[in-house]
């Protein structure tokens, strides 16, 4: 049974609707007579006699103008300005009448003298109506609308239009009336679906070209955000490098050199760093972390082949391994594809994994068996340099100098020079045409700080310099041509343009070994690795320009001695998700 109070409640709410309905009848009839009105709104000449507790009743402007002791307060009269007599009809009908004003003819002027007026119901009905017309030939249109008159309804679902049919509005008049930093705002999103970069580039030049003496400027200073190192070459080259924006100015030049220096040098590829190198949301491919075999947490080697995606914070499975290579094998990147070679398994083992088929494939294998080696990419050729044959029985002897070249194109191998200094147990980076090798382990078992180089074009080698410190078992890492190698004991050390080197920033509590290192987005991951006998499964991350350390909230497979690298992927072979061990 319903208490007292409830049956009141509702009583005195049918009251009130009737008395409402009463009043707005009323008033209505009042407005048509042109009884009791105490202002008078001209707009364009047109003179509207109306009640001003009405219009301030719906409309916050007209009530803080009707308070402010303004003129129009005292005497009345408001002139409105940016409103047409038509639209404010509408309005007048809307408020006195309650009349469903809004029309396809008309939604775009009331919306606006709506949201000028602070009507609240009329704009909500305007952007309702708005939302069930949207269409890819309008949805430019509408956007901008929404924008300039707060409409987040509206807004969302013309952005949505916008993202998922840009090839066919790209082609539209209203793509052409765009602003440049409305432009930017839709070109920049990674949201924006598109078959390939070609067709944002199109796009823009096509917008370019709408207008070239205004836009030139603009389109000069959007040249940064084409993702220009992602186009297929033809392009680049046939329609992008004969621009006249390009042929003129300096900046766009070194953004097109980027992108060309991006496609002819798939050896650096991976050392790359730029934000034009980023894959949108829908496209096909995906910049992934790879670790690749060494052991788990109880020590068991492993063929296993794990990828992260940075978009979706996953780990998957790829093709695993196809033998087990055991301990202290050497991996690189060339392109989207990974060589490994050697480990305690297998010394004289290469194998190729494509990212395109997700396989792997036996290379030719090694002149000279080895572990503990290292292994780079630079032009068209493999390098693996120093480590240990254990094939050799002289012990003094098992630490190596050589340098092998294995060509990619012919598949051969060929000894090309020597380290001035055998070692094993190093770090390695590439700088232009030459190959450093960071401290290690001498053939008498001591740790050694010698900086070591190997210049690959005229096979020549020498000591550069020193690290801070002795230094195994560290790892080096590109970004943004900068040489950072991580040790050990947590220090981080910074390689300079004339070889020597400086410790930037020490990780606090780090003691850990063969662990993984790359670069992501100008940051240096630091992946895993061991503490005595504990496998660490976290990624901590090191910020080059602000020395920042963190943590990443991603953990990962618990791994040591393993390949760690970053390589492009399609998406399709990404769908074996590796489940966490806790």
């Amino acid at each position: 049974m319903e208490t007292r109070t409830n049956k009141d409640s509702k009583m005195a709410d049918s009251w009130r609707s009737e008395i409402s309905l009463v009043i707005y009848n009323a008033l209505e009839e009042m407005y048509r007579s042109q009884r009791h009105t105490d202002c008078e709104v001209i707009v364009n000449e047109v003179s509207y006699k109306c009640h001003r507790a009405v219009l301030a009743a719906v409309s916050p402007y007209f009530d803080a103008m009707f308070s402010s002791g303004m003129i129009e307060s005292l005497n009345g009269i408001v002139h409105l300005q940016g409103v047409s007599p038509q639209i404010f009809e509408k309005i007048l009908s809307f408020i006195y009448s309650g009349q469903k004003v809004v029309a396809i003819e008309n939604a775009d002027e009331l919306l606006k003298a709506a949201a000028m007026l602070q009507i609240k119901e009329l704009h909500k009905k305007c952007e309702n109506f708005l939302l069930g017309k949207i269409t890819s030939e309008n949805c430019i249109g509408a956007w901008k609308l929404s924008k300039s008159h707060d409409c987040p309804a509206l807004s969302k679902a013309s952005w949505s239009l916008i993202m998922e049919c840009f090839e066919d509005i790209s082609r539209s008049d209203d793509f052409m009336y765009l602003d440049a930093d409305d432009l930017i705002s839709i070109i920049t999103n990674d949201n924006l679906k598109v078959s390939n970069e070609e067709v944002v580039c199109d796009a823009v030049f096509r917008w370019y070209g709408s207008d070239p003496t205004l836009r030139k400027q603009q389109t000069i200073d959007m040249f940064q955000y084409l993702r220009l190192p992602l186009l297929s070459s033809e392009y680049l080259l046939h329609e992008v490098e004969p621009l006249d924006i390009v042929v003129e100015n300096s900046r766009c030049r070194e953004i097109v050199r980027e992108a060309i220096s991006y496609q002819m040098l798939p050896a650096r590829r991976s050392d790359f760093n730029s934000p034009r190198v980023a894959f949108r949301t829908h496209s096909s491919m995906e910049e992934i972390l790879i670790v690749l075999g060494g052991y788990n947490a109880i020590g068991e080697k492993v063929v296993d082949m794990l990828a992260y995606s940075f978009n979706k914070h996953k780990w998957f499975f790829l093709t695993p391994l196809p033998l087990l290579l055991g301990r202290e094998f050497a991996s690189c990147v060339f392109g989207n594809d990974i060589f490994v070679s050697g480990g305690s398994q297998k010394l004289d083992c290469l194998l190729r994994y494509r990212s395109e088929n997700n396989d792997w494939y036996r290379c030719t294998a090694l002149q000279q068996g080895r572990r503990r080696h290292a292994m780079v990419a630079v032009g068209d050729s493999i390098y693996v340099l120093g480590g240990y044959d254990d094939n050799i029985k002289e012990e003094t002897s098992k630490t190596l100098s050589t340098v092998d070249e294995y060509n990619i194109n012919s598949r051969t191998w060929k000894k090309i020079g020597d380290l001035p200094i055998p070692v094993r147990s190093m770090a390695s980076a590439v700088a232009k045409e030459k190959i450093y090798i960071y401290g290690g382990i001498l053939f008498n078992e001591r740790e050694t700080d010698d900086i070591q180089y190997f210049d690959s074009r005229l096979q020549t080698s020498g000591v550069i310099s020193k690290m801070p410190n002795l230094c195994k078992l560290s790892k080096a890492v590109t970004s943004e041509k900068r040489v950072f190698i991580i040790c050990t004991d947590g220090s981080i050390v910074e390689m300079l343009d004339d070889g020597k080197c400086e410790t930037v920033q020490v990780i606090s509590s780090f003691t850990r070994r063969r662990f993984g290192a790359v670069h992501h987005r100008g940051n240096v991951l630091i992946i895993g690795g061991e503490t005595g006998n504990s496998i660490h499964n976290n990624i901590l991350s090191f910020n080059p320009i602000t020395k920042e350390i963190q943590g990443l909230k991603s953990s990962l497979p618990s791994r040591a001695n393993f390949g760690g690298l970053k390589i492009v992927i399609q998406k399709k072979y990404l769908t074996r998700e590796w489940k966490s061990e806790g």
